[in-house]
């Protein structure tokens, strides 16, 4: 069974299982600066966790919520109907966004979960606008997202590395690491792409 098919058994009750820290989200994405009219990628939105906080922030309208798990989108789908979000059941390497399309490009806890890591940081980096920030956030530790997902068959070699191991595939792709925290509190690296 793979990622997918993971997210899909446990849409129904993901939100019942997962408490999120709210006031750590907040802070992390007060970091971003995120502003009215900003356009926005949510990457394994999920059940849409960030959304109304994102929404809060954007104003509305600007929002792309995409995953690979179509049972999450649904979810997402029925908490935030009307919001002029946008959500996508898809795979977000396979999904044809337009290059220079977004502000940010946000991966809340789901950056462990994407396979190809080189190949979706590149994929990013043409999908951002020139000055735009990707941001891989989680309001955790790696050290105890990799403690999990150790102890689930389903998701057992989804793990996340320290946060200056992705610095060079970030250069690589004209990315400019801008914040990284890698504590006991959270993990997050946030790098802007480059005005060519």
């Amino acid at each position: 069974m793979g990622t997918r098919d993971f997210f899909n058994r446990m849409a129904d009750s993901w939100d019942e299982k997962n408490r999120y820290e709210t006031d750590k989200i907040e802070l992390m994405l007060n970091l971003l600066y995120i502003k009215n009219g900003d356009t926005v990628l949510d990457v394994g939105t999920g059940t849409g966790v960030l959304l109304p906080l994102l929404l809060r922030r954007t104003g509305g309208e600007y929002i792309t919520a995409i995953d690979v798990a179509e049972k999450m989108i649904e979810k997402a789908k029925q908490k935030f109907p009307d919001t002029g979000t946008r959500f996508a059941a898809a795979d977000v390497m396979e999904y044809p966004f337009d290059n220079d399309s977004f502000d940010h490009i946000i991966c809340y806890s789901v950056f462990p979960h994407i396979q190809e890591k080189s190949a979706a940081i590149a994929r990013f980096a043409a999908a951002l606008k020139p000055g735009g920030l990707l941001s891989v956030l989680h309001s955790a530790s790696k050290e105890k997202i990799n403690g999990v997902h150790v102890h689930s068959h389903d998701i057992n070699s989804d793990y996340l590395l320290p946060a200056a191991e992705y610095i060079p595939l970030l250069r690589k792709n004209s990315l400019r690491e801008e914040i990284i925290i890698d504590n006991e509190e959270m993990f997050m690296f946030c790098a802007r792409r480059q005005w060519q």
